[in-house]
């Protein structure tokens, strides 16, 4: 058969005892439940009609997360149990999660294969599911190539441009470095972190996130919180993909600032839902290197859509290196080309606001607001280049 399957399972043994079963009537790649992320990219990559998932008997709530994650990114793939052995209770909180049947390795050996083909000529007579509607991928993700670029203070004004240009829309604005009561450098006044969130991911909901989240203005709601580098890998990996899928169903547009030195693991836990890339550099050769070197990893772990966009922050028109020299280096085009204006960017920090609503305008505030209706508010991706040299 020209199918392939996805087993997700960590144990070995039950690896070994599909590939048995099914005796090569079917691929079967296996991946391990730690990365949600590269569990949903590998099932939409192979159009996987099928996905297997191994209930461990130690941490049997494991699969229930790894179901409810591969659900709401892969609706169209039927889930499969496979099991040493189950209780009946947890066989039915399995069923409830989505899983069409089970299989306990030992015992199914010889009917496995008649099972899981019942399940998937029942998964190809469904109808195509209907375009539109809100998409899954509605996640933006800024970082930068070095600690010296301020992705804080692009990040404050972008998400603010992005709010005035979508005022019937609802953004999130998450400043994953910051702590305490600041989001980007504007006040925030939620007690709920995003490191919070991911703990008790489970009850996320919009009547949660409204009483927890307070409109920073009409449509936008900021959230910080700091996660660790060992919160960002493994079990932990797998909960932020799940809140991050779930706030991305609440909100119309998701934007999340991090570290560049973790950015590299936040791509891996959640970059299957990631549409856009920013990544911010100052005009200098090493950067422009870091840029290069970055950009060459990415595809890893992004969808093939996602859109990958370099951002130039503190331009100057007569320095040596061009905008053309370091879209060559590093290899990708620039959207956008700010100029530093240090006066408006002290004003604006210091007085908690975005440059919008200063009273005096600033070279860098109409670039950005042009290149944010350009880019949520048409329906086709803009070939403009926003900065000094004008349109490409």
């Amino acid at each position: 058969m020209n199918e392939s399957l996805v087993c997700v399972a960590d144990d070995i043994g039950v690896r070994v005892w599909l590939e048995r079963s099914l005796d090569s009537e079917w691929t079967v790649e296996s991946v391990s439940s730690s990365d949600l992320s590269r569990v949903s990219r590998l099932v939409k990559a192979m159009g996987a009609p099928v996905v297997l998932v191994a209930v461990e008997e130690d941490n049997p709530e494991r699969a229930i997360k790894t179901f409810a994650a591969i659900r709401k990114v892969c609706e169209s793939a039927e889930l499969i149990a496979i099991a040493k052995r189950i209780s009946q209770d947890m066989l039915l909180k399995i069923m409830r999660a989505g899983a069409r049947d089970c299989l306990i390795t030992g015992v199914d050996t010889e009917s496995a294969p008649e099972r899981i083909r019942r399940i998937i000529e029942a998964a190809n007579k469904k109808p195509t599911p209907a375009e539109g509607g809100r998409s899954r991928r509605n996640i933006t993700l800024v970082t930068s190539v070095s600690a010296v670029a301020d992705t804080r203070f692009f990040c404050q004004n972008f998400v603010s441009e992005i709010n005035r240009a979508l005022p019937d829309k609802q953004v999130l604005a998450i400043d994953s470095l910051s702590r305490g009561e600041r989001t980007f450098y504007f006040d925030n006044l939620n007690r709920l972190t995003l490191d919070e969130m991911v703990t008790r991911q489970d009850s996320i909901d919009r009547s949660f996130v409204e009483a927890a989240l307070g409109e920073y203005s009409k449509g936008l709601r900021l959230l910080s919180g700091g996660l660790d580098r060992g919160e960002l890998g493994g079990d932990a990996g797998a909960d932020l993909f799940i809140t991050l899928t779930q706030l991305g169903e609440l909100f119309d547009e998701v934007i999340v600032r991090v570290d560049h030195d973790l950015a590299e693991m936040w791509l891996s836990a959640i970059g299957a839902n990631v549409s856009r890339l920013y990544v911010v550099m100052h005009p200098v050769v090493d950067q422009v290197q870091e840029a290069e070197a970055f950009f060459e990893k990415v595809d890893e772990w992004l969808p093939a859509e996602c859109r990958k966009c370099l951002i130039v922050d503190g331009y100057e028109r007569r320095a040596k290196l061009s905008i053309d020299d370091i879209e060559k280096t590093a290899g990708v085009d620039c959207d956008l080309v700010l100029p530093m204006e240090w006066r408006h960017r002290l004003d604006s920090i210091n007085a908690g606001v975005p440059l919008g609503m200063l009273p005096s305008r600033s070279g860098y505030h109409k670039k950005l607001s042009g290149y944010v209706r350009s880019t949520f508010t048409s329906k086709s991706p803009s070939r403009h280049r926003f900065g000094f040299l004008g349109r490409k």
